[in-house]
């Protein structure tokens, strides 16, 4: 925390504006008060204030004026703590749990004031049961009465508030603080993403590395390991948080997971410098994108978020899709393995379920929506038509042109087959992508007795039960010059995570092996106008990527 510099010119201190602004100067370090003594008093007469500042913020971008905290009583059953950012408009630390993880508390607000983000902590909530970060997760239609009894349980939508007035707009980047008491995680930090792709995920880890190098060698300071979606695998659940509360309406978030062991002399003081150095470069590089890596575009809407991935290979025509990426769990982030596999362009929507909805889900990849448990019949809305254009914009921004071939995964609970409807698909193509599909999934699960098998039914060689009509008639697959809807079984594809991991590896590899024979001349006519590209239609590519 910034003291007083007790030497500073008392005269001319104050004549620098209002008593709001004397306090900020007071806030700051007083290598800082006294830089910008000695910058303006030659001036004093002819700089205005806002002059002043500007100028010392140009001469120390690593100092934030932030405005003190301000605090917000619910009720009695606890509290909100914000301040707005200070420079770094968009970006905001968050402590959903301050009075029962107070190392987490200290370093959220040592974050915020080394950056500049805006801050929001909670207190109180935990122990009275209420949750911060997520609403409640309901898969069927409200209650007459439902908003006292879902108010009574989260207080989410307050959060939410918080989070907007802290980023004093958009909420752009959200970085979350949490602690852990969990002895098999001591030796790291987990992070829960979204928003950023797989390149991200590695650069921003490497940064992570790098400072914390930098910052222990030579003192003896434990070296504590970075595990970070979607480029590690880590064991912290965060599938409430990821499509249903904060991550969810934040365009970029990063929820932290540290070790309690963490916060302790002289840990606390070491890791809380390597961390707020870190998250300033993480601020930095995913605004700017120095790297110019491969970035996700974010739609926010009311009721979910959409986000688009380009082609990897500059593949034009080509998307594969999640529409139903939370309601359809796991399929969100299967097609975006599926898309860094592959090089194949991603539209992924996650949200517009009954949570979000009001009891309703929000089809996306049509303009309908319906409740459930229901007869199967659909409602047309407003705001399913709206989400529904957006969905297929960003399809037809993926494809930069043409679309030639969609591909839309879904998740199913009435079977154990993967079955696909199709668009525009002969029977011997068909028979061609089914012969296909078996080589390939006997390959992968040859000593793997453990997953499943999941036989393959193909329009038109067979009826199949989910023939995605209303997606055909009136939704995305009427779009596309070709389409695969395919509906992936529960009880077999994703049995278990290694099951999953190995069926995105089968379909992935089924898509890249088919491109020829569902494209024909048209693969070469993309390729033509994009000879950089260097495409590989081999399997073993993508196991030498995925591996990575």
């Amino acid at each position: 925390m910034a003291v007083e510099n007790k030497t500073v010119d008392r005269k001319l201190f104050g004549r620098l504006g209002s008593r709001k602004t004397r306090t900020r100067i007071r806030r700051m370090p007083a290598r800082f008060q006294s830089a910008l003594m000695g910058t303006i008093r030659p001036w004093r007469r002819t700089i205005p204030l806002l002059g002043m500042l500007s100028l010392l913020q140009a001469f120390s971008p690593g100092c934030a004026f932030y405005s003190p905290s301000v605090s917000e009583q619910r009720d009695d059953s606890g509290r909100f703590e914000f301040r707005e950012s200070a420079g770094r408009d968009g970006v905001v630390i968050g402590a959903p749990h301050g009075a029962t993880e107070r190392g987490a508390n200290r370093l959220a607000k040592a974050i915020s004031e080394r950056t500049g983000a805006g801050l929001v902590v909670a207190y109180g909530f935990k122990s009275r049961r209420l949750s911060v970060t997520q609403p409640l997760v309901t898969s069927r239609p409200y209650p007459s009465e439902a908003s006292g009894a879902f108010e009574r349980v989260s207080v989410f939508r307050e959060y939410r508030r918080m989070l907007r007035m802290a980023a004093r707009g958009t909420l752009e980047l959200y970085l979350g603080i949490r602690n852990t008491d969990e002895p098999e995680l001591a030796d790291r930090i987990e992070v829960a993403t979204s928003g950023l792709t797989h390149e991200e995920a590695r650069a921003v880890k490497e940064s992570y590395l790098r400072i914390r190098d930098r910052m222990t060698d030579g003192n003896g300071g434990a070296k504590l390991a970075l595990m970070i979606e979607p480029a590690d695998r880590i064991s912290w659940r965060t599938a409430g948080v990821k499509h249903h509360g904060v991550l969810l309406y934040a365009e970029r978030g990063m929820n932290l997971r540290v070790p309690s062991s963490l916060h302790g002399k002289p840990l606390e003081a070491i890791y809380g410098e390597i961390l707020g150095q870190w998250i300033d470069e993480v601020i930095g590089h995913l605004r700017e994108n120095p790297l110019r890596l491969p970035q996700t575009r974010v739609r926010i809407m009311e009721w979910g978020r959409i986000e688009l991935t380009r082609s990897r290979r500059r593949l034009a025509g080509v998307v594969v899709g999640a529409p139903h990426g939370s309601f359809d769990r796991n399929t969100a982030e299967m097609v975006k393995q599926i898309s860094y596999l592959t090089g194949i362009a991603s539209v992924v929507a996650n949200g517009f379920t009954p949570t979000e909805a009001g009891g309703w889900r929000i089809n996306v990849n049509r303009p309908t929506e319906k409740t459930f448990p229901s007869d199967g019949s659909e409602l047309y809305s407003p705001r399913a038509r709206q989400v529904y254009r957006a969905f297929r914009a960003l399809v037809l921004e993926a494809a930069a042109g043409e679309l030639t071939l969609y591909v839309d995964v879904h998740r199913y609970n009435t079977g154990s087959r993967i079955q696909v409807a199709t668009v525009g698909i002969g029977r011997d193509e068909a028979r061609i992508l089914k012969t296909r599909y078996y080589e390939i999934r006997d390959r992968y699960l040859l000593g793997q007795p453990a997953v499943p098998a999941a036989d393959f039914a193909i329009e038109p060689l067979e009826e199949v039960a989910m023939r995605a009509s209303g997606a055909k008639s009136e939704g995305i697959l009427s779009v596309a010059r070709k389409g695969l809807h395919f509906e992936l079984s529960s009880r077999t594809v994703f049995a278990t995570a290694e099951a999953r991991a190995l069926y995105t590896r089968i379909i992935a590899d089924l898509l890249v092996e088919s491109l020829r024979t569902l494209l024909g001349g048209r693969l070469d006519a993309t390729k033509a106008l994009h000879r950089e590209a260097a495409f590989t239609l081999h399997s073993n590519s993508l196991l030498t990527t995925f591996g990575r």
